[in-house]
C-alpha cells in the first residue's frame, strides 16, 4: 500500500530520472559530434592518428588503424543510445533505462582501455622528449574527452541501476486500478 510519503519520493525520484534523461542527452549530442568529426576526418583519407583527437599513441599494434576505426564507430553508436535512452529517460521508461545502462558500460570500457594506454604512454615517453609524435597538446584534449565520458557513464550507471530506480519502474509498470473498479471491489466487499 503506497503512503503519502511514497508518493512524494516517487515524484522526486521522476523528476531526478528526467535530470538523468537530460544528462545523457547532452552527453550523447556532444559524443555524436566528436565521433561524426572524428569519421569525417577519416573520411579525407587522413590517417587517425593525426586527426581532430590526435592520440599519438595509436602508432602501437593494439592501436592499429581498424581498431580505432572500429571503437569510434561504437562509441558513435553508445551516444546515438545515449541520445535515444535520455529521451525515453523524460518520459520515464524502463527501457530507456537500460539503454543508457547498455551505453554506459560499453562506453566506459572502450574508453577506458584507451585512457589507460594514453596515460601509460605518457608516463613512459613523458612530457620531456623531443619527439612530438607521442605527446603532443591534442593528447590532453583527447584524454580529457575519454576520462570525461567515463565520469558522465558513470555516474548514469550507477544512478540508473540503483535500487530506487529499479523499484520506481517496477512500481510504474504494475497496472494502476481505475476508479471504477475500486467502487465494484468495495461494494462486493460490503455484500
Amino acid at each position: 500500500m503506497a503512503t503519502r510519503n511514497d508518493g512524494i519520493l516517487l515524484r522526486h525520484l521522476a523528476l531526478w530520472i528526467r535530470l538523468a534523461g537530460v544528462v545523457s542527452i547532452c552527453s550523447g549530442l556532444i559524443g555524436g559530434y566528436v565521433w561524426l568529426l572524428d569519421l569525417a576526418d577519416r573520411q579525407g583519407r587522413n590517417n587517425l592518428r593525426w586527426g581532430f583527437w590526435h592520440n599519438p599513441f595509436m602508432q602501437f599494434p593494439p592501436f592499429c588503424e581498424s581498431f580505432l576505426g572500429l571503437s569510434m564507430w561504437v562509441l558513435l553508436a553508445c551516444s546515438a543510445a545515449a541520445g535515444l535512452g535520455g529521451i525515453l529517460l523524460l518520459v520515464p521508461s524502463k527501457f530507456g533505462a537500460s539503454l543508457v545502462i547498455w551505453q554506459a558500460r560499453t562506453s566506459i570500457v572502450i574508453n577506458g582501455v584507451i585512457a589507460f594506454y594514453i596515460v601509460v604512454a605518457f608516463f613512459a615517453f613523458g612530457r620531456n622528449s623531443s619527439d612530438e609524435l607521442f605527446v603532443g597538446d591534442s593528447t590532453y584534449e583527447a584524454l580529457a574527452l575519454r576520462l570525461g565520458s567515463i565520469a558522465a557513464d558513470l555516474v548514469l550507471w550507477m544512478f540508473l541501476s540503483s535500487a530506487a530506480v529499479r523499484e520506481f519502474f517496477a512500481r510504474q509498470s504494475h497496472r494502476q486500478v481505475r476508479g471504477f473498479e475500486v467502487i465494484v471491489q468495495q461494494s462486493s466487499r460490503a455484500t
